[in-house]
């Protein structure tokens, strides 16, 4: 019962976080990872560098198929929920079409860039295509992304 209360007060809490009266819908994807992507940023303005990678670096930071993640100058994972992902070696950015988009990753700007790719969508199990929206911002790059469903 306690871990039922505790994973409810998270998602509601990640919701507030990400959510709020201007967030878009996420029938929006693109529109709503474009937001969480802001949001990251606006929190690593407020807060500063160590709480924001922090958060991000917790389960605090997933919101359904969205999390944020940060890679640094030198284009390895800094912040992310997932652990296995922190650190990981930018030559390492190729999906299982044997597409390289860690050039396109790292070619993010101030304005902000889409790449897309093939990925393991942990809710499915399934390799899909994720749309991912990375920005420029204090010499990091900040980005989140979505799953394109079958079809759409």
């Amino acid at each position: 019962m306690v871990g039922l209360a505790v994973g409810v007060v998270a998602v509601v809490v990640v919701t507030a976080l990400f959510s709020g009266d201007d967030a878009p819908s996420r029938r929006e994807p693109g529109a709503y990872t474009q937001h969480v992507v802001e949001r990251t940023i606006d929190r690593y303005e407020r807060d500063g560098r160590q709480a924001t990678l922090r958060f991000v670096n917790s389960l605090e930071s997933v919101d359904g198929q969205w999390y944020p993640f940060i890679i640094d100058h030198d284009g390895y994972t800094i912040a992310h929920h997932n652990p296995a992902m922190i650190r990981r070696d930018p030559s390492e950015r190729v999906d299982s079409t044997g597409y390289f988009y860690g050039d396109d990753v790292l070619a993010a700007t101030d304005e902000g860039r889409w790449v897309s790719y093939v990925f393991h969508n942990p809710d499915t199990g399934q390799e899909q295509r994720k749309h991912t929206w990375v920005v420029r911002h204090d010499g990091l790059i900040f980005g989140s992304g979505w799953y394109e469903v079958s079809g759409s």
